[in-house]
């Protein structure tokens, strides 16, 4: 007696495992799109709302079609003065992390100067930044120099107290099992002690990056004929509310990317952290 040949039917589970990694991608790009999306669109459904129901003229609160006009049209105006803003921020930013870094490396390795760096650098920090602009602007005049050493004495505070107490916050295991290896101070530095900082020294350029980016602006609109902040204090005595608002949304736009620059390449640094810190 014959026997029919047996039908062999194809395993559903690859399908069902290509469908799920299908959904999950869609699923997570989703997410993402629900995370721009929806600030956008709140933001926009409280402007139009506060146009509606404040009664404020055009020219105090423009309506976002007309800001969105006048950034487009004004866009060469707008990119020439930015990257006078972009140049103050950068440098500032550099020095302020050399100078931040610097006194930090110095204090671990000298911790008697503590007594006398950290007194000042919390003094300094305390400082309106008014009157900073004040002093140096009579000494070193209105130029790029001023602005630079501004935004350089407001952003090293943080790069220090983080950088410092990431250098501190070693395993002391380590140490000890680097001093038995007869590791010199700068392998101990090199292979210990930047590694565990650098979760403190990325937090402290999150703050200092965009950070940056607003004390440029607050210094030029004040002292300065370029930059976005100078073209913001034109548009007010101007009275062009659209302008200003066209200004203040690059000016966001610019420190929310820095922001989220600095974040993105921390999050994939492979660093080491403490064993109650570790990723």
């Amino acid at each position: 007696m014959s026997t029919l040949p047996e039908r062999t039917v194809a395993s559903p589970q690859p399908f069902r495992a290509q469908g799920s990694r299908t959904g999950a991608a869609l699923g997570k790009m989703l997410k993402v799109a629900l995370r721009i999306v929806l600030p956008v669109v709140s933001i926009f459904g409280l402007w139009y709302g506060a146009i509606l129901w404040s009664g404020l003229p055009a020219f105090v609160l423009p309506r976002p079609e007309a800001v969105l006009k006048t950034l487009i049209v004004d866009w060469p105006l707008i990119w020439e003065h930015l990257l006078h803003t972009l140049q103050v921020a950068v440098l500032g930013f550099i020095m302020a992390n050399v100078v931040g870094i610097g006194l930090a490396v110095l204090l671990v390795a000298l911790p008697i100067g503590g007594l006398v760096v950290m007194p000042a650098a919390i003094t300094m920090r305390n400082i309106p930044y008014v009157v900073l602009v004040s002093v140096l602007a009579l000494a070193m005049g209105d130029g790029i120099a001023t602005k630079v050493m501004v935004v350089t004495l407001a952003g090293f505070f943080p790069v220090l107290v983080n950088t410092h107490r990431g250098l501190l916050a070693v395993d002391p295991i380590v140490l000890d099992r680097m001093r038995i290896l007869d590791a010199s101070a700068w392998e101990i530095f090199t292979k210990v002690r930047f590694p565990y900082s650098l979760p403190f020294i990325v937090a402290a350029q999150e703050i200092t990056g965009s950070a940056s980016i607003v004390i440029a602006i607050a210094i030029e609109w004040m002292i300065s004929r370029t930059g976005l902040g100078y073209l913001i204090n034109q548009a007010m005595m101007q009275y062009r509310g659209d302008q200003v608002y066209a200004v203040a949304l690059v000016a966001a736009a610019i420190s929310f990317a820095v922001y989220s620059l600095i974040h993105y390449v921390g999050d994939r640094l492979n660093w080491t952290e403490g064993p109650d810190q570790r990723r």
